[in-house]
């Protein structure tokens, strides 16, 4: 009996404390724990629920919802690395992560209505947010990157390699895997952009409580980010496309080379 008791304790501690022990001072991701997926994710959310009750300064029940959200991005990391961006539970993430971001500024704000001065209160969430945003950033990246080392091997090798042997039956299923890919990728982007802007909607109520001077240095390093990201975008645009060697564009050049051979020899002769 007094096993059972001592690890159901051990159990409690983890779902109510399983975030706390994670942060590191390069800001990595908590460990995602419990995904949507499992019919025992209710349970991780209880242990928050907890947390949450249990801590009655406002300040560090603010705190608290972005490093709730920290596991809300370590859950999506793991469900699009494991199942793409059509994971069927990923909305279940990306509604609690907004939710998360969204009760933080609340908190501020009602701090503010309250007569307090939340400008560094302000100053430090937007901080702890945007190291974890960036990670959600490149969670996206890593997977569209994935997806299209997926495309390259397909059209470069695979494709290739079925069109020399003149397998249409294994050219019409890797085309249609490309068009799958294809599609990923495009969900891929539409998904980031919409998480980002409902995020970016909630974060700029955060970012409109920190002092004139932070918010000066907040825009300019989003314009970097901006810039730096146009740029990328700019250089995968100009990327050529992979080119398959197709046998029957061969044969055609054949033969004109042939052609030309035998009219030389003619004039010749």
């Amino acid at each position: 009996m007094k096993k059972n008791i001592t690890t159901a304790i051990l159990v409690s501690s983890l779902f109510v404390g399983g975030t706390a022990f994670a942060q590191s001072p390069q800001v990595a991701l908590p460990s995602a724990g419990l995904t949507p997926e499992s019919s025992f994710y209710f349970l991780d959310r209880l242990g928050e629920n907890l947390r949450q009750f249990f801590t009655f300064n406002p300040e560090a029940k603010a705190k608290l919802q972005i490093e709730f959200a920290g596991e809300r991005i370590a859950e999506i990391k793991i469900m699009v690395e494991k199942k793409g961006v059509n994971a069927k539970v990923l909305a279940i993430a990306e509604s609690l992560l907004q939710a998360n971001v969204a009760y933080a500024a609340e908190i501020v704000s009602e701090e503010k209505i309250s007569g307090k001065d939340v400008s560094a209160l302000a100053k430090t969430l937007n901080d702890k947010f945007d190291a974890r945003d960036k990670l959600l950033e490149q969670t996206f990246k890593d997977a569209k990157a994935q997806l299209k080392a997926q495309r390259k091997e397909i059209k470069t090798n695979l494709l290739a390699e079925a069109h020399r042997v003149g397998d249409t039956a294994q050219i019409a299923v890797l085309e249609t895997q490309l068009n799958d890919i294809d599609g990923q990728i495009d969900a891929l982007g539409q998904k980031k952009d919409q998480l980002e802007n409902s995020l970016q909607n909630e974060q700029n109520k955060i970012e409109n409580e920190m002092s004139e001077n932070d918010q000066k240095e907040e825009e300019l390093e989003q314009k970097e980010e901006q810039e730096l990201e146009e740029a990328e975008e700019a250089a995968e645009a100009e990327e050529p496309e992979e080119d398959v060697e197709r046998p029957e564009v061969e044969e055609k050049d054949n033969k004109k080379d042939n052609s030309q051979n035998t009219n030389k020899t003619e004039d010749n002769e």
